[in-house]
């Protein structure tokens, strides 16, 4: 089996940014230490629980992560992952825990083949770490360490943007967003186009000015990011 997998740490307490954790073993599983237990990986502050999450890899050399339920949470890509239920890592995937203090980046690639492409990598990384992370308990978005609080239905609207790779139908918006308006008698919301219009206007004017929502015209709606150069 190749172990060639590792992750990068963006930024966490008492480690400095571009450091490697190797997964050498079939399962890693991450936590506190304690007096009576050991995590393979151990970071040591108050909102990481003794068993956090555990990172493991099949016979096929696919890399999954599972948050072990614990009392904080364990997010992949801004999204709170479900305990118990595992997910398929992917290359570049962003891994954060401990209330956003610790922020990992996955990576597929081998170190030597890492470091041959270290300009790429390195604007995929500086992309991962600008992107906006969800908030769900406060419902905000985090944003250079600043939370941006939301309505209920704006949380929704950027978590379906952030969810679907920056870009959501408008059918796939009004359908998740007013979800209570389905009824047994119609598969179809009532929700004018003003309702859409004054949402996204509302949302425009909340989220800092390096995140744009655009209008793709007869298609839907996309996020995109200006990095700071």
């Amino acid at each position: 089996m190749d172990f060639s997998s590792f992750l990068i740490i963006e930024h966490a307490p008492e480690h400095d940014a571009g450091d490697i954790i190797s997964l050498t073993k079939t399962n890693t599983v991450f936590g506190r230490e304690s007096l009576q237990w050991k995590p393979d990986i151990a970071f040591n502050n108050v909102y990481v629980s003794r068993k956090h999450f555990i990172i493991y890899v099949d016979s096929k050399n696919h890399y999954y992560i599972e948050d072990l339920t614990s009392k904080h949470g364990t997010a992949l890509n801004g999204i709170r992952l479900k305990p118990n239920q595992p997910k398929k890592l992917n290359n570049y995937d962003t891994i954060s825990f401990a209330k956003d203090l610790i922020v990992m980046t996955f990576s597929l690639k081998g170190i030597e083949e890492t470091l041959e492409l270290t300009p790429l990598h390195l604007t995929e990384l500086k992309r991962r770490s600008l992107s906006p992370q969800l908030d769900p308990l406060k419902q905000a978005i985090l944003f250079k360490n600043t939370a941006y609080s939301l309505t209920d239905k704006e949380y929704k609207s950027m978590e379906l943007l952030l969810q679907n790779n920056y870009f959501v139908t408008k059918e796939e918006l009004i359908t998740y967003v007013w979800s209570e308006r389905f009824t047994t008698s119609t598969l179809e919301p009532m929700v004018s186009p003003e309702e859409v219009h004054a949402l996204i206007y509302r949302l425009r004017k909340k989220i800092p000015a390096n995140i744009n929502i655009e209008v793709i015209r007869g298609k839907g709606y996309s996020l995109t990011m200006k990095l700071d150069t």
